[in-house]
């Protein structure tokens, strides 16, 4: 199936299952999961904790400021770009945080609460590199978003969640003008790092309260524009397949699966022509 314009988001290019994207883009089933309110408290934590001097992060990386993209917790939209087809596309999500280098170019950076290194002290570099592959194509999403801040008030207002509630038109048109002041603070113009902060406890510390000591390691990943832009075509290419694709081996083992959550207890092709796409 063809759409005007696809809105992918950045997370479901890492661990990507095309099975799962199918579904999402065509016939809007998908797993959502739960999220817990501890994990965002402590991603709210490390955002905080790594504002300012860049060298919080990690001391070879070149002198910056570390800047805070959220706004009121609510995610950014695209303009409208075009895969190497010439197919339209928007990126929409929340990065985590950016870095505004002296030489006025900008850096990317994700926070992960993940295992970057082995507490045994056994080789952990193959692990970790897969990790960071995984996480490439989230992050070049989010540098081509913040390169292409949407700032038409028709389109943000479209986008809005005021809109789809039904919230006034004068609380929608005011949260659109902050939105606007907040894109001109943070759109960015040439991106020159990408990267991933683990962050990972590392044990507990005595005392009163339940203190526990965290440790982190930044990773750079290699910025390839070119190399993102030929997987959101494959992307593309998939959700206009004429049919699902199949659930995937790694996918059926319970064990092991990382998507297809649902779709593997219940899911019947034949059902989907009941569907509306």
């Amino acid at each position: 199936m063809k759409k005007k314009t696809y809105v992918i988001r950045p997370s479901e290019l890492s661990y990507i299952c095309y099975h799962c994207s199918y579904l999402k883009h065509n016939y809007a089933l998908e797993n959502r999961g739960i999220s817990a309110g501890i994990t965002g408290q402590l991603d709210s934590m490390q955002k905080i904790y790594f504002l300012g001097d860049v060298k919080k992060i990690d001391h070879i990386i070149p002198d910056g400021e570390v800047i805070d993209p959220d706004f009121k917790n609510e995610s950014f939209i695209s303009k409208e770009l075009k895969d190497n087809k010439q197919r339209s596309f928007r990126i929409k999500g929340k990065g985590d945080a950016l870095i505004k280098f002296k030489d006025k170019t900008f850096g990317v950076i994700d926070y992960k609460t993940s295992k970057f290194k082995d507490k045994n002290g056994e080789d952990y570099s193959l692990d970790l590199k897969i990790k960071v592959n995984e996480y490439e194509p989230q992050l070049h999403a989010y540098s081509l978003m913040y390169s292409n801040l949407e700032k038409d008030e028709n389109t943000l207002k479209e986008n809005d969640k005021g809109t789809k509630m039904g919230w006034k038109k004068i609380t929608i048109e005011t949260r659109v003008k902050e939105k606007i002041n907040k894109i001109k603070e943070i759109e960015i113009s040439k991106t020159s790092l990408l990267g991933v902060v683990f962050v990972y406890p590392e044990e507990i510390i005595e005392g009163n309260r339940l203190n526990v000591e965290f440790s982190h390691s930044f990773q750079q990943v290699e910025h390839n524009p070119d190399k993102f832009m030929k997987l959101i075509t494959q992307y593309i290419d998939n959700l206009e397949q004429d049919n699902v694709p199949i659930i995937p081996e790694k996918c059926k083992d319970i064990k092991k699966q990382q998507h297809c959550y649902m779709h593997s207890f219940f899911f019947d092709e034949k059902k989907l022509v009941r569907i509306q796409r």
